[in-house]
């Protein structure tokens, strides 16, 4: 008999104690944070709850929940339309035609007229392209102390980020192969850099992009070119987010091709493993979203875009802040429009 109670009295112990076990996971589940659990959360900071399929993710992708949302910021793309200044040391023979003063100061108007933090241009001539634009933005209060400039031998147009916050890597691709066998490049790489928000730590990867040109005695091949083109683009996109997923990214470019073309197609679908790139709509104070306009037959076309993945996307949800510079100084700029965004 006793030892019969003993086991009953064992027994009970054991339940008191998976009783008190349990209380104490929910406690810890359902119980208010501490105070010192909420400092975590910097001042000023919101947390944005994303769904994946709102964000244009797939069904089974990692969730970004919880994510940190700092103020935004402004970024700005420009095709400035061969911004040659006669500082710059030719890449190539051809004859170059230098950017009137008229038009330079056109294109500063237009570009400080949104303020953006950062600027991501395509067809600048070079560096002294480039500082000769900054020198133009600083008399408008705008300054931008960190730069990068992807020049390639046998191409006069660059492509150049202008920045107000530090850039703290450069994995920049001057001669991006189309294919292991080929042996031919992309004509003017891939810009490739990634910057840091001091005040809050954020970073951001940014790419640039210029594709072949619509402009060439052989469309067929100019097409195949830039298809081409495009899946190196997205090979190195692939590769940049597998290395860090949870960072966000930005494409920005002139593609010489619409959004239904196979180019933006190729970078829009992405892949399983790092999910696809959405390109963001700006339109202008008219609803419009054309990009640039061929003055010989007025067509209108949408060949400058940006595209984000997937983690920026869920940043910037879809109320973000966005627009193409239509003021009527920016006509005189370039044949291009100006895009711009704000991120997060």
């Amino acid at each position: 008999m006793m030892r019969l109670w003993g086991i009953v009295r064992r027994t009970d112990l054991l339940l008191v104690a998976l009783v008190l076990l349990l209380s104490a996971v929910l406690y810890l589940r359902l119980a208010p944070p501490s105070e010192e659990a909420k400092e975590i959360q910097a001042p000023g900071q919101d947390t944005q709850v994303v769904d994946d399929k709102s964000a244009g993710g797939e069904r089974d992708a990692p969730s970004y929940a919880a994510v940190p949302v700092g103020s935004p910021v402004r970024f700005l793309m420009f095709n400035v339309q061969n911004y040659f200044v006669e500082k710059d040391v030719p890449r190539t023979s051809n004859k170059r035609r230098f950017k009137s003063v008229k038009d330079r100061e056109a294109l500063a108007d237009a570009i400080a007229s949104v303020r953006p933090e950062i600027v991501g241009l395509v067809e600048i001539g070079g560096k002294a392209a480039l500082e000769d634009l900054a020198s133009r933005l600083h008399e408008r209060g705008l300054d931008y102390p960190y730069y990068r400039v992807l020049e390639r031998w046998g191409e006069d147009r660059a492509l150049a980020i202008l920045s107000q916050h530090p850039i703290v890597k450069d994995q920049s691709v001057p001669d991006c192969l189309l294919g292991e066998s080929s042996g031919r490049h992309m004509l003017r790489g891939i810009l490739d850099i990634t910057l840091k928000v001091e005040k809050d730590g954020r970073m951001f990867r940014i790419m640039g992009v210029h594709l072949k040109s619509r402009v060439a005695d052989d469309q067929r091949a100019a097409e195949y070119l830039r298809n081409r083109e495009a899946k190196a683009l997205a090979n190195h996109l692939r590769h940049a987010m597998l290395q860090e997923p949870e960072m966000p990214v930005l494409v920005y470019g002139d593609w010489n091709a619409g959004p239904a073309e196979t180019p933006l197609q190729t970078i829009s679908q992405g892949t399983r493993a790092t999910g696809p790139m959405r390109r963001i709509t700006p339109v202008d104070s008219r609803k419009e979203s054309w990009t640039i306009v061929y003055s010989t037959n007025s067509e209108y076309n949408t060949f400058d875009h940006i595209c984000v993945n997937r983690v920026l996307s869920a940043r910037m949800g879809r109320k973000s802040a966005m627009g193409i510079v239509d003021n009527e100084t920016a006509r005189h700029a370039s044949d291009h429009r100006a895009l711009w965004c704000d991120i997060r």
